[in-house]
């Protein structure tokens, strides 16, 4: 009997003994919940009105009923994005790669429906990778790839393998970014509470067209991803165009590492999308887009730069060149026309803006092997567009 009393007695007294402390824990649990729990709605409200956390396949959908919302969310969301831009879509005409081919407009192949799915890949397992995808997704007859001689390289190619891999899942780890950069967002704006208010409550829009801009980087960059995957030149851009296009060999030798010879790595690349088109049942055609004179000089015939620009060199040839039509994929070269000679066909060195973009399409046109795949292109209707815009250097169409 003793023994039990000193039992229960041992019990009470871990018991009391305790007691305090799970008040304490759950005063703290009711604190932070009390805390946390309206911070939190507070924000996932924000991510909302910023279009931060929106899911991308309603901006997709969104898009397709107004020509007047431009997205941009953080870069991990530009391939998820523009995937299920194309499962909206369902494109005749795709087009892939990275900012080199950003400004190829759906008004270009009219008839044809055509998507600008560029900004989604670099690298060239990418490149594949999201045509594997995309052509799951949608059944593109043509799939018209930014083929250049620098995704050739593979010290260029891993660098963008680990840094430029994007956000497919779009899982919790997504959302919790997403929320991230709404709170970076505020913070940015230096806490100005009239600036978070008005950004949150009022429409924001671009300065080109007054479309209305969705996502925290639209917003803050005023630029962003058009209904048919173009992207709108940043504000940044056209202000520093001048001066950037007189830096040609410069630009390009610091953006793109170069190196003697063409990795057959990144060539069986090539062959992996081959197999994949006729699989699929896709064409391919290979287009790598104009550089600026003085840029595409420099790589031509600088001495001192021989030894890295065996890349350039390489992919011109008529070797290469044979190479790839024995795997079905036609490779046009337009790194140095007519067109590399007029500064106002770009924005910067490396990246035409529309006006270059639509007389690299009027050159291909004039081309049987290009322009059969195209045969319902009117090609003077698109000669009348450049002709009523032909000093307009970055936006042909509004």
């Amino acid at each position: 009997m003793r023994a039990k009393i000193v039992e229960l007695g041992s019990m009470q007294y871990h018991q009391s003994g305790y007691e305090p402390v799970t008040r304490y824990l759950a005063i703290v649990v009711a604190l932070f919940a009390a805390v946390f729990v309206p911070l939190l709605a507070v924000l996932e409200w924000a991510g909302w009105r910023l279009g931060a956390t929106v899911p991308l396949s309603v901006i997709a959908v969104e898009q397709s009923r107004s020509d007047r919302l431009v997205w941009l969310g953080t870069f991990k969301d530009y391939a998820p994005y523009k995937l299920e831009r194309i499962r909206q879509i369902r494109p005749e005409v795709l087009l892939v790669g990275s900012s080199r081919c950003g400004q190829a407009r759906e008004q270009m192949f009219r008839p044809y429906v055509a998507y600008n799915a560029c900004l989604t890949a670099w690298p060239l397992t990418h490149v594949v990778d999201f045509i594997d995808r995309a052509t799951t997704a949608a059944k593109p007859r043509v799939v018209i790839v930014a083929l250049d001689y620098f995704l050739f390289g593979d010290f260029l190619a891993e660098a963008w393998r680990k840094e430029r891999t994007m956000d497919f899942t779009q899982g919790i780890d997504s959302h919790r970014r997403k929320l991230h950069d709404v709170t970076d967002f505020v913070i940015r704006t230096g806490g100005n509470v009239d600036t978070i208010r008005s950004t949150l409550l009022t429409p924001q829009v671009e300065p080109v067209d007054n479309n209305i801009l969705i996502g925290p980087e639209a917003i803050r960059g005023k630029f962003g991803f058009r209904k048919d995957g173009s992207v709108i030149v940043a504000p940044p851009y056209r202000s520093t165009s001048a001066e950037t296009l007189s830096r040609g060999a410069q630009y390009v030798t610091s953006s793109f590492p170069g190196a003697p010879h063409l990795s057959e790595g990144q060539i069986r690349e090539v062959e992996r999308l081959s197999r994949l088109s006729r699989e699929r049942g896709f064409s391919v055609v290979a287009i790598q887009y104009p550089l600026l004179e003085s840029a595409a000089a420099f790589l031509d015939t600088d001495e001192t730069y021989w030894p890295y620009s065996g890349l350039w060199r390489e992919l011109k040839s008529p070797q290469t060149v044979e190479r790839f039509a024995r795997l079905g994929i036609p490779f046009f070269d337009m790194s140095r026309t007519e067109i590399s000679q007029d500064s106002g066909n770009f924005f910067d060195p490396a990246h035409p803006s529309e006006r270059g973009m639509l007389k690299t399409y009027l050159a291909l046109l004039t081309r049987p092997e290009f322009s059969k795949l195209f045969p319902l292109i009117d090609r003077d209707a698109l000669a009348a567009d450049l002709d009523r815009r032909k000093d307009e250097q970055f936006d042909l169409y509004h």
